[in-house]
């Protein structure tokens, strides 16, 4: 199974041999174009304290995003949304090597799980006041399928709807 995903791992990964379960960070150069356009995506008219971006390698978790990518494409169209999610820094291990937990979401005022949003500003202002100052910025890929969208407090998204969309579509 590790040699048929290891064709499907982005030709970008620094080190393709990861086995199952394990992950690397690589941060990235200071001077190169994505590092540039990131921390001028994050930055924008805001001083949010970039220090380093880095890259993660994990080629489980790349194995189930795609998985799950092609189970949403087989029940019709998926968009595939880069959004920002904000948490503590001492957060990261555990969520790059095992995924965002929807169970250890606390704030749910937008629906049961884990909160995203297209503006770093927004993501970074509306974390818990629990991830303190020390924080980390992850720009994932989410895939959407179907949201909901909603003005309150709503637990889940209804049948048939994948995730649900609040406050102007910042979360």
């Amino acid at each position: 199974m590790e040699n048929v995903l290891i064709s499907y791992l982005p030709h970008d990964w620094s080190y393709r041999w990861l086995p199952l379960g394990d992950y690397k960070l690589v941060e990235l150069c200071s001077s190169s174009s994505i590092h540039l356009e990131l921390e001028a995506r994050v930055s924008g008219n805001f001083n949010l304290g970039v220090t380093k971006i880095e890259r993660v390698e994990n080629p489980y978790l790349w194995g189930q995003y795609l998985l799950r990518k092609e189970e949403y494409e087989c029940k019709g169209v998926v968009e595939e949304r880069e959004l920002f999610h904000d948490t503590g820094a001492d957060k990261i291990h555990s969520i790059v090597s095992t995924n965002l937990d929807r169970r250890l979401a606390c704030r749910v005022k937008y629906g049961r799980g884990v909160s995203f949003s297209p503006s770093p500003s927004y993501a970074n202002r509306e974390s818990s006041r629990n991830n303190g100052v020390n924080r980390a910025l992850i720009l994932a890929n989410v895939l959407v399928q179907k949201a909901h969208l909603v003005s309150g407090c709503l637990e889940i998204p209804p049948q048939g709807y994948d995730t649900t969309v609040g406050n102007c579509n910042n979360v």
